[in-house]
Order: C-alpha cells, then structure tokens, then sequence
C-alpha cells in the first residue's frame, strides 16, 4: 500500500521488486489499474489535480503545479518527466507523449543540494552508490552520467536515458544560483523546474525569460512543481496572469492530498509562521503586503447545490474595458441569509453583443448590476454601455449603477464590499460553489501593496461585488419571470 505519493521508502523497496517497469508500476500504485484509474489501492480517491495536470498537457505547452508542501508536485512532475525520457506511459496517458527520443532537457533546482535531495532522488535514487535505478528512472534505462563538482558529493551534472525509441534523452542538470548565463545557449525540449529562482537575486531574476526563450525555439514545454513562498514573483505573474490556453496551472492543497492524515497536518502546521501557512498548506501565494480575503478557503468554498426557485437570484457584471469582461450568478437564501456564488465567466476581447449572449444564455430574467464605468458610451450606438445592453441586447440591467445607497451614484469606495464580503465569509453567510475555479484564483492573489489594493486579476471579484452591492434588487424565478420587463424598463423596487 502507498502511504504517500512522495515517499521515497516505499519507491525505493518498489524498485527492488522490479527495476524494468517500476515508472508503470508508480503510475497503477497512484491510479489503481487501467481498468479503474479513479481510486488509490486502499480505495481512497486519487489526487484530481495530478490527472488534470497531466491531462492538460495535450493543449499546453506550459503548465505548473502551484502547491503546498507535502502534497506530492515534485513527485508527479518528476513522474511525468521520467515517461517522457523513458517514452514508457501507462495505458490511461492522455497528455503530452514524446514517441521519439534524441532531445535534450534542462532540469532546474534552487542549488546543488536541493537537487540532490529533491528530483534527483526522485528520478535516480536515494544515493548514486547503491541506489542508482532505484527512483522513477529503472536502472536499465541509466545509459550514463557525469558528476559535477559542486562541493557537494554526488550532485549530477548531466546524462543520457534509453528511450523506448532507441534514441537516447540528453539530461542537463542545472541550478538557478548558478545564475542566468547557464541558462543561455541550446535548444531543449523539455525544461522542468522543481520550486523557482529568486527575483531578488540579481543574477536569478533573467532566468525566466532565458527559459523561456530557448524553448520557443524548439517548441519546446516548460513544466513546473513549486510552493508559492516567494510571493508574486515574475514565475507566478506568468502563469497566474496569463490568458493564453497554453499556459495552464493547477493548484492543490493539503486537502487535496489524501495520503495526508489530519494529525500530520496538525503537527506541521504549528511549526510554520503564521504568514506562511497558506502558502505552506494550501499553495497560496504571499501576495504583497497581505491577502485581502482573508477567511480560510475551506469556511466558504461548498460543493454546488440545487438552487429552489423561491432563492432570490442576480448577476454582476464587469464590463470589458481594456480588461477581461467578467459575469458571475448569485443565489441569495433569503430566509438563512446566505448567499451563493454559483457560477462565473471571464473573457477577454469580447464585444458587448458577445457579452449580452453569454448573460442572456441562461436564466435572462435575472436582474444585473453592473458598475457606474457602465454609464460610458458605446463608440457604435452613442449610447451608454449600460443602455445598449438593455435596449439593443435585451439585457435585463437594472436601472442604476451598483451603489450602497439608492441616492449615492457614481464611484464607489472598495473597502466597504470587501469588509462585507470578508464578514460573510466568516461567518458562513457566503458559499462559493468549488466549479468556479476562477473565483478561487483570483480570490487567491487579490492583496494590497503600500496600503493600497492591487487593481490587478479582480474581474470575477468586482462582479461579484457589484452583485452583492445590489442584493437588495434580487428576485426569485418565479418573481423574475412574472415581472420579467418590457425592453426598455428595468427592476427597480428593492426588496426590503
């Protein structure tokens, strides 16, 4: 039984018990056999995470694993690695394959002892000595490899893999102390990164884009397994703030981790600082001075539920102005006041008329707010954005910019929604469905910096806000569609 899915013990004595398919061996100990992928041995779910992130990698050309400690990213990127050198998938594989061999990889670590004792012991083994072939990398598939002198004995500078193919895989091993000027120069295919460079660190901040570059010329993919303790560093900005579907990450918790028992976590979790522990155990971020929701994720994260008609429901909107445009669905339990953000939707570039069609394709008798930059005018009809949503669309906006008081239009102050939203959340008056992903990461990374708050990835949020800002103009399925509007009108009367 695997007890834990980075637990080098139990690869070592797996090794020992067969070195010509231990990497297949690895795959059924996490995913149970082929014909039932969904369970460990033991019967506990396996990490969803680890087969959304391999599973990406059929689209993207980059991908991250953004998690706590202990969850076991470096294990499963190092396990993904080791199928590509090898040319060795098990029979579930749905992402990337390298069916040919003869391209180099640059694997990258924070200095020489980190390598060893992180992916180097992963891949090879405990020790060169006397382990060698004992990690993911079967013994017989280790061609050759050279030692660097690094101070520290047994650090390995590169070597040569057999690939299924019959045309090796070249594996140059290299540090991010040892500066931006290693990075420079070649052509590999695959480069791996086990935790990131630091910023701070005058020769360490040009090594992302020297990554990078040298991949784009090879169409080349980057992956990566780190815990965020840096806070928003450029690695983080890349792939947190990136549009493009080739970027991908993932994230995973301790709670994500079912090999994990509660006291564990318990013991481990006292020793950290307090402005660690999320990072630590939850894989967020330090962001800036500090994270603005601040209540822990598991009070209000919820899986979905049925939503009764009788619920009172509303949009929120962000209009798309040199940003993503951004919706989000609230359901409002008005008798245990408790509101529910139940599904959220964000797109850059897109029209208004494009907008409006995905507002209006479910549910278009909800009622939506929307922010007061709503009353700028659209370049086509001369009309203000909030009213060619309504009359042109068919859009069911209401009357007024989102607002505190009915009377009190215009710019609103931030800090009173957010000290809402912080209390809700607290207190169990606020539910985030766990679909709306992209609620979670933009809750995650929203944070202050010099006292103010960073206007950076909040499109969902703001949504949201404006939402929650107008609660009072809800309506139930049954009140929306009996008062469903004629174009032009709009709900008004706030609920009391």
């Amino acid at each position: 039984m695997l007890e834990r899915l980075d637990d080098v013990e139990t690869l070592t004595l797996l090794k020992e018990l067969s070195d010509d398919n231990a990497l297949l061996k690895w795959w059924d100990m996490c995913y149970g056999s082929p014909k039932n992928p969904e369970f460990l041995p033991d019967g506990r779910p396996y990490p969803t995470w680890q087969r959304e992130y391999y599973d990406a990698g059929a689209f993207a050309r980059q991908r991250m694993i953004i998690a706590a400690n202990g969850v076991g990213k470096s294990q499963s990127v190092c396990a993904e690695a080791a199928a590509h050198f090898t040319g060795e998938y098990p029979d579930w594989w749905q992402g990337q394959r390298f069916d040919y061999g003869g391209w180099e990889c640059w694997m990258g670590s924070i200095d020489n002892d980190m390598q060893k004792r992180g992916p180097q012991r992963a891949l090879l083994g405990r020790n060169l000595e006397d382990q060698l072939g004992k990690g993911l990398i079967p013994a017989n598939c280790i061609l050759d490899y050279d030692l660097r002198q690094a101070g520290v004995k047994s650090v390995v500078d590169t070597m040569t893999i057999k690939h299924a193919s019959g045309n090796p895989v070249t594996v140059k091993w290299l540090t991010f102390e040892q500066g931006w000027r290693k990075w420079q120069s070649g052509d590999p295919k695959i480069i791996l990164w086990d935790e990131e460079p630091d910023d701070n660190v005058v020769d360490q901040a040009p090594i992302l884009s020297e990554a990078l570059t040298r991949l784009v010329r090879n169409n080349g993919i980057f992956m990566v397994g780190y815990t965020p303790l840096l806070g928003e560093t450029q690695l983080t900005e890349h792939f947190m703030d990136s549009e493009d579907p080739r970027v991908y990450y993932t994230t995973a918790g301790w709670d994500d981790a079912p090999h994990m028992s509660e006291e564990d976590k318990q013991m481990i979790r006292s020793q950290y600082k307090a402005h660690e522990v999320e990072a630590r155990t939850q894989g967020i971020p330090m962001m800036g001075e500090g994270r603005i929701l601040t209540t822990p994720e598991a009070q209000w994260i919820c899986d979905p539920v049925r939503i009764p008609d009788h619920w009172a429901r509303i949009k929120g909107i962000d209009f798309g102005i040199a940003h993503p445009c951004a919706t989000v669905d609230i359901a409002w339990d008005r008798d245990n006041d408790i509101v529910y953000i139940t599904k959220v939707w964000k797109r850059r570039d897109q029209t208004l008329g494009q907008h409006a069609q995905q507002i209006n394709s479910t549910d278009d008798w909800m009622p939506v707010a929307w922010p007061h930059d709503g009353e700028k005018r659209d370049a086509d009809s001369g009309l203000q954005f909030h009213k060619t949503m309504r009359t042109k669309y068919k859009v069911n906006m209401l009357s007024q910019s989102a607002r505190y008081k009915a009377d009190k239009g215009g710019a609103q102050a931030q800090w009173p929604i957010i000290d809402t939203v912080n209390e809700r959340m607290a207190n169990g008056k606020l539910k985030v469905f766990r679909t709306c992903t992209d609620f979670l990461k933009e809750a995650r990374s929203y944070h202050t910096k010099d006292g103010l708050i960073v206007p950076k990835k909040d499109d969902i949020l703001k949504a949201a806000f404006y939402a929650i800002m107008m609660l009072r103009y809800a309506r139930s399925r049954n009140e929306g569609t009996r008062r469903k509007r004629q174009p032009g009108a709009a709900f008004t009367t706030a609920v009391s």
